[in-house]
């Protein structure tokens, strides 16, 4: 139990590190072109102004982080929005779940 613990700690802070890199490292993307615009996902906060859409959940039954995201993701380009700030990941009974903010950056 103990290390399923652990491992499930372990992944969650990687992902927290490699997504607060991408938050800094990824280019905006205005969804121009016709393409799907790519929702950036963080950890963190922006420094950019931006406009609170709604907080947004996703819910998965295994550790799958990427499907988890995926949803996020999903939800957060039918509001419309460019991000999704402050993620936070946990596991309750049996379940994974991933709750941030969805926002918009101002023009």
């Amino acid at each position: 139990m103990k290390r399923n613990i652990f491992i499930v700690a372990t992944v969650l802070a990687a992902l927290v590190l490699v997504s607060t890199i991408d938050a800094q490292v990824m280019p905006k993307n205005k969804g121009s072109s016709g393409k799907q615009k790519e929702i950036v996902l963080t950890t963190g906060d922006l420094k950019e102004s931006y406009k609170v859409i709604g907080i947004i959940s996703a819910r998965g039954g295994e550790v799958n982080l990427d499907g988890l995201n995926d949803k996020l993701k999903d939800t957060a380009r039918d509001l419309g929005a460019d991000y999704v700030i402050g993620i936070n990941y946990f596991n309750y009974s049996g379940y994974v779940y991933a709750y941030g903010t969805a926002v918009k950056l101002k023009e």
